[in-house]
């Protein structure tokens, strides 16, 4: 699975437990295996880890995906899984993750490169593509997100070189 970890004691039927995150693979899975993840839900302490492999204070990044900090950290303590919706929007973050991985690895040199800090330097940045705005104020809607995932595959392209 590409966002693994032993299932919680609370958890076991509902979520994914922190563990290794392989960004790649989960940008891989196919759409129904994704959809299986969400439904099955995704533990706080996924999210904080996901959350805290970016570059950027989680305050930003919880902002930007809808998620309360409050809720995320008692969750996290509780050994819960977040809501559905935003479980979904951490998981659209991590597909990010594993895009720009997918991308640089197509580009023959990945050795060394921190998709996790490139795409949070990139989230914060106005993009004229997006008329102006940061990809990061788009992230917490699943349709911003898919807008975000498109930019950054057109940029892979040359279409927004």
């Amino acid at each position: 699975m590409a966002v693994q970890g032993a299932p919680s004691r609370k958890g076991a039927k509902r979520g994914l437990a922190a563990g290794a995150i392989d960004y790649l693979a989960f940008y891989r899975a196919g759409p129904l295996e994704r959809i299986g993840i969400v439904r099955r839900g995704v533990s706080a302490a996924t999210a904080k880890r996901i959350i805290g492999d970016l570059d950027i204070p989680s305050g930003s990044a919880t902002r930007a995906l809808n998620v309360s900090v409050s809720t995320l950290n008692r969750k996290s303590k509780d050994d819960d899984a977040l809501a559905r919706d935003e479980g979904e929007r951490v998981l659209g973050l991590a597909r990010l993750i594993g895009q720009v991985k997918a991308m640089v690895e197509e580009s023959g040199n990945s050795a060394g490169f921190d998709a996790s800090r490139w795409i949070a330097r990139w989230l914060g940045e106005p993009l004229p593509a997006l008329g102006g705005a940061r990809p990061l104020d788009l992230m917490d809607t699943m349709e911003g997100q898919g807008l975000v995932a498109e930019t950054l595959a057109r940029l892979q392209s040359g279409a927004y070189g």
